[in-house]
């Protein structure tokens, strides 16, 4: 029998919860108790350990809500950073083969890989619960920050979107194929090119997902779960 908790807030590594988290050596794939109500988990970066990590606490636990909760890289060097998103859209957009022209074929829709299988609907997961408030955004999941400007213009061209990651894919593929209600919530923190990490704001993306985690999260939910 599964142990049924409340709500579960997730994020690909401690320093993102730092606001919240402050124990040392959190362990990755470790749950954690951060209350009656809530309980944390370290999913560990890319998609690899976010698919073990998550499909093996869902075997084990059920939640009312899963929220995963991180920094992302925004593709339009026009828009603010810090801005706090709510994922509605993703795939795992750098998943496939390069042709010997140098082009890019997906898996996703391929003999390989039916693009309405697996949770996904048209080579894309989608979440229709995206939090009040917060602007939705389409998000790309890659495997390898890709930081020269064509090549990342290249991406677009086959997968528009605004934000990328590299969890949001590996995050909804596993709430969808267990049944579980999710919420995904990102803060940019750089432009994904060019590359200039002088200019990255994670600390301050940090500090700010963090208190909006404190605030308008995790105080309600010890309220309204209860």
């Amino acid at each position: 029998m599964k142990l049924h908790k409340k709500l579960l807030i997730c994020a690909s590594c401690q320093k993102e919860l730092s606001g919240i988290l402050k124990e040392e050596n959190f362990s990755i794939g470790k749950v954690f108790e951060l209350n009656h109500a809530t309980d944390i988990l370290i999913s560990g970066v890319g998609t690899w350990l976010s698919v073990y990590n998550l499909t093996k606490l869902f075997s084990e636990r059920s939640y009312d809500m899963a929220i995963f909760v991180g920094i992302c890289g925004v593709y339009n060097e026009n828009e603010e950073l810090l801005q706090l998103y709510s994922v509605k859209k993703t795939t795992f957009s750098d998943c496939g083969f390069e042709t010997p022209e140098g082009d890019f074929v997906s898996v996703i829709g391929t003999e390989f890989l039916d693009k309405n299988s697996f949770g996904f609907s048209d080579g894309y997961f989608h979440n229709d619960i995206v939090f009040s408030g917060l602007t939705p955004k389409i998000c790309n999941t890659v495997s390898r920050c890709i930081t020269k400007k064509e090549y990342v213009e290249k991406m677009l061209e086959k997968f528009p979107a605004e934000i990328e990651t590299m969890e949001s894919a590996a995050f909804a593929m596993v709430c969808i194929n267990e049944k579980q209600k999710f919420l995904e919530i990102r803060c940019g923190s750089n432009y994904v090119a060019p590359k200039k990490e002088k200019k990255w704001q994670v600390k301050p993306a940090i500090e700010k997902l963090n208190y909006f985690l404190s605030s308008k999260i995790l105080d309600s939910a010890s309220k309204i779960l209860s």
